[in-house]
């Protein structure tokens, strides 16, 4: 196995930006449309609805891995936003994880692996 080396950066980080979102604020519907996702565990695949902002799904797309789901999306121009092309990709690996370990997967939700599991910190000595 090939181990990689990092460059050695030879300037100082000018910047260090800390990340914010305000979902009121700055989301922007996409004048394309938008996706409804869902995971069909008995087909063992994902099932995506381009939706008009008419609210009408006008496609019907179906995969198994997320990354061939989302390249399809962007070969057919179905979004014009680099927010929503990045929430799209989070959700279908949600969903790619939900398919893959027999979760269920609900669209904007954490996926839920198991509630009983309690951990304890401990620091220590």
């Amino acid at each position: 196995m090939k181990k990689y080396k990092w460059a050695k950066q030879k300037e100082e980080i000018k910047e260090i930006v800390e990340a914010s979102y305000d979902p009121i604020k700055e989301w922007n519907q996409d004048k394309k449309g938008y996706f409804l996702i869902r995971v069909n565990h008995e087909k063992k695949q994902i099932e995506v609805g381009f939706v008009s902002n008419k609210h009408v799904i006008t496609k019907e797309l179906i995969g198994h891995y997320a990354i061939e789901l989302y390249h399809t999306i962007t070969k057919k121009k179905l979004l014009t936003r680099l927010e929503h092309a990045a929430y799209l990709g989070k959700e279908l690996y949600k969903a790619e994880l939900a398919l893959k370990y027999g979760k269920r997967y609900v669209q904007e939700f954490p996926l839920k692996f198991n509630d009983k599991v309690k951990v304890k910190l401990e620091q220590d000595s």
